[in-house]
């Protein structure tokens, strides 16, 4: 049914993730850069966040483990500058203390870069740390140099290992113009006595390379890989570059890994736009990861040939390289700009793995807006597992610890909004967030916690729980049964009481009835209905089943239900370790549909119509995948839940009826040819609904097959929306009470309780990828 409150991410290739989100508490009127900040060394990471924007805010946000703290993270402003663009860190002063390098006076944008000669642009400064975190003063600038385009620095030894180095990349050498090479500069500080702590007097700026690379919008820094000395693999136009300082010539090299993305049309963005290496066992050059290419669309990586070296030296040779595409996100729009922005290698908790930022271009286009881990399935077949971790903007991330616990290394995701005024904002106010990852867990019990309005159920995998044993779970007392989280193994057999029903939402169960044995998985077949009762005891199929025990109260009234106050939803989680008090302590009221912030635009005004939300359950092991989100809904006398035909929700939906009021209730369905708009006047009149739609009534304790469009030659695999690759085409249904059209609508006054008789049923949507049958 309407399922209007609640909007899953990505589904099909990418699987939902149940992953924690804590949006921090930061203030930002435009949004850009996000980096783990050591403050000290040893220190957990804190982080520097700020936007693109003139006068933007610097802003240090102090981890609050650092100071001993759970509460939350504190936010310090440490210097306001005019269109600052990178950022990256380095004890300069050797004392102990990281110091902030960044680049500011940028320009507005790419047509209208700041000269470096006239107007002090492209500059690279460092911030002196003041050695306490709460300081509230700005921290003290120097000037490192100026290079008009500056674009990305990264500190390192790169020709000395005396002292630490910036090599600078600038992105273009004058505003507008995408053609011309910019300089790779190296900048070399100078001290004037041997206290190092009053840090560098000036700085000798070098160059690297004159001419040969442009439009460089990313590097990585590989350290001690040029003996003591560190290495750098740009991402620009030319492709992917190692960069190194050839010692025993004293001159700068480079090689060509891969061109990346090849030149198209009119296109001025080709080559590559980040990069990252990815450790694969204990070879730190396992493979590399891509965007490609400037604010581009695809998603590659380089994995190597059997012949290639373990290590930099493979970075040598480009014959050891093949590119493999894993995602591509779409054309790109009228500025050949794309959804991707960064990219970084882990998290460490899922080895092999890298994570991508999405700012969400164009807009309205789920899949291109947020934030997705990419993990090595098969290498030499270039096979990846996708997840997408949160849906909102993200322009880059950070992937570190940000708790410091061994159990948590590094599974912990920051990302910041890309909202960049005059170049692309999006639809929701910028922010930043830090997405926690399950652990990999091994817990063989069901778990619950809160997850932002819902409850989360993590669950054990069938496969994982032992023969003859099981899981379960109870949670909830919905209109006269208790309902039970239940995970069986294969071929496990569980027993129910006299009138339970099983609702599947993961594999399998058969069981005898009469003479004859039933087999069910999670819908019966497409437009038809099932009861959900079962005997005394049922079995789980080959690779196990979850299932929803439904217990029949007998000392609780079953309905009809002639008052709202007579449905009961109440919360009956246990108190034990694996339920999360703020779960526990949840209620699960009905609400008036037309009180919630979805259905503001009046359609439901009057209406008896009662939503209860809801519960998500996922399986607690890597990829975390989404299983099911349940709730539950009431309809009066006579209404209709209105037609609609989720055109931007990527689920499939399937209902049980719990209580059928006047036997007569259930889902109507349009045509699957019937393209025309709903009349929302018309569809509360009998005579409109009956001529062009079908009833399908549930009765009691029934549930209904697929109503969503069905490919050819499958029995439910669900048509994909052209208009929106990640929504299941539906045809305009809804659920309606028996008696529709009886009363005009809205039945104001509402019908006495001598007359109502309330439908109360359970919604559960899927990911689209469980119907690929």
């Amino acid at each position: 049914m309407c399922c209007h409150s609640f909007s899953l991410p990505a589904t099909g290739e990418s699987n939902t993730a149940c992953v924690d989100e804590n949006i921090l508490p930061i203030s930002l009127t435009d949004a850009h850069w996000i980096e783990a900040f050591p403050f000290k060394a040893g220190d957990i990471p804190d982080i520097i966040a700020y936007g693109l924007g003139k006068a933007s805010a610097i802003k240090l946000l102090s981890n609050p483990l650092n100071n001993g703290s759970h509460s939350d993270w504190k936010v310090n402003e440490i210097a306001i500058l005019d269109f600052p663009v990178c950022v990256d860190y380095a004890d300069l002063t050797g004392n102990g203390c990281n110091d902030v390098i960044i680049v500011d006076r940028y320009g507005p944008s790419m047509n209208d870069l700041w000269d470096a000669d006239t107007e002090n642009g492209g500059r690279i400064q460092w911030l002196r740390n003041p050695g306490d975190r709460d300081s509230r003063s700005a921290w003290e600038a120097h000037t490192i140099g100026n290079s008009t385009g500056m674009h990305r620095i990264r500190a390192g030894h790169f020709t000395t290992t005396e002292h630490i180095q910036v090599l600078a990349f600038p992105i273009s050498p004058k505003s507008s113009d995408f053609t011309s090479p910019a300089p790779v500069l190296v900048f070399t500080p100078v001290y004037s006595c041997s206290d190092l702590t009053q840090g560098p007097t000036h700085w000798i700026k070098d160059i690297a390379f004159d001419s040969e690379f442009r439009l460089i919008h990313d590097a990585k820094l590989l350290p001690k890989t040029n003996e003591n000395l560190d290495m750098i693999l740009a991402a620009g136009r030319e492709g992917l570059v190692l960069f190194w300082f050839d010692k025993p010539s004293q001159v700068w090299k480079y090689n060509v890994v891969s061109e990346g993305l090849p030149q198209s049309g009119n296109n001025p963005y080709w080559g590559s736009g980040s990069v990252d290496i990815c450790r694969v066992g204990d070879d730190t050059i396992g493979y590399i990861a891509t965007c490609e290419a400037f604010h581009g669309n695809i998603v590659s990586v380089y994995v190597k040939k059997p012949d290639a070296p373990r290590g930099v030296e493979a970075l040598k040779n480009r014959t050891y390289w093949k590119r493999v595409v894993l995602t591509d996100f779409g054309s790109l729009n009228e500025q050949y700009t794309g959804t991707l922005h960064h990219v970084m290698a882990g998290p460490e908790t899922l080895p092999g793995s890298f994570t991508v930022a999405c700012i969400g271009v164009p807009i309205g286009t789920p899949e291109n807006q947020g934030v997705y881990i990419y993990t090595a399935v098969d290498l030499t077949k270039g096979e990846f597992k996708r997840v997408k971790i949160t849906d909102l903007s993200a322009g880059r991330v950070a992937v570190t610890d940000f708790s410091r616990s061994t159990s948590s290394q590094g599974r912990d995701i920051a990302s910041i909004s890309y909202y960049v005024l005059n170049d692309f904002t999006g639809l929701c106010p910028p922010n930043v967030r830090i997405n926690t990852l399950p652990l990999a867990s091994r817990s063989l019990q069901i778990s619950a916690s809160k997850h932002n309005k819902d409850i989360l159920f993590r669950i054990p995998r069938p496969s994982a729980i032992p023969v003859d044993e099981y899981r379960s779970l109870s949670f909830w007392i919905l209109a006269g049964k208790r309902i039970t989280l239940v995970v069986l193994p294969p071929s496990g057999k569980y027993n129910f009481g006299e009138d339970d029903a099983a609702k599947v939402i993961f594999g399998e169960i058969t069981y005898r009835l009469e003479e004859s044995t039933v087999t069910r998985g999670i819908a019966p077949a497409a437009k038809s209905t099932a009861s959900t009762l079962v005997p005394s005891t049922i079995e789980a199929g080959d690779i196990g089943a979850v299932f929803l025990h439904l217990e029949y109260l007998h000392d609780q009234f079953q309905g009809p239900y002639s008052k709202m106050s007579d449905v009961t939803s109440l919360n009956v989680l246990p108190n034990n370790e694996n339920v999360s008090d703020d779960a526990r302590m949840t209620l699960l009221p009905f609400l008036k549909v037309d009180t919630l912030d979805w259905a503001s635009n009046g359609l439901w005004n009057d209406f008896e119509f009662y939503n209860v939300t809801g519960f998500n359950v996922c399986f607690n092991n890597y990829p975390w995948e989404h299983v099911v989100h349940i709730q539950a809904w009431t309809l009066g006398l006579g209404e209709t839940a209105r037609f609609h035909n989720h055109s931007e929700l990527p689920f499939c939906e399937i209902h049980l009826c719990i209580s059928n009021g006047d036997q007569a209730g259930g889902m109507r369905y349009f045509r699957d040819d019937y393209t025309q708009p709903i009349d929302q006047n018309e569809e509360l009149t009998k005579s409109y609904v009956e001529a062009n739609s079908d009833m399908l009534i549930v009765p009691n304790m029934h549930e209904h097959g697929p109503l969503w469009k069905i490919q050819q030659c499958s029995q439910a695999r669900p048509v994909i929306r052209i208009d929106n690759p990640l929504a299941v085409e539906y045809p305009w249904h809804a659920w309606l009470a028996s008696r529709f059209g009886d009363w005009s609508l809205p039945i104001i006054p509402p019908l006495p309780s001598s007359q109502q008789k309330y439908d109360v049923w359970m919604a559960f949507e899927f990911p689209s990828s469980a119907f690929q049958y």
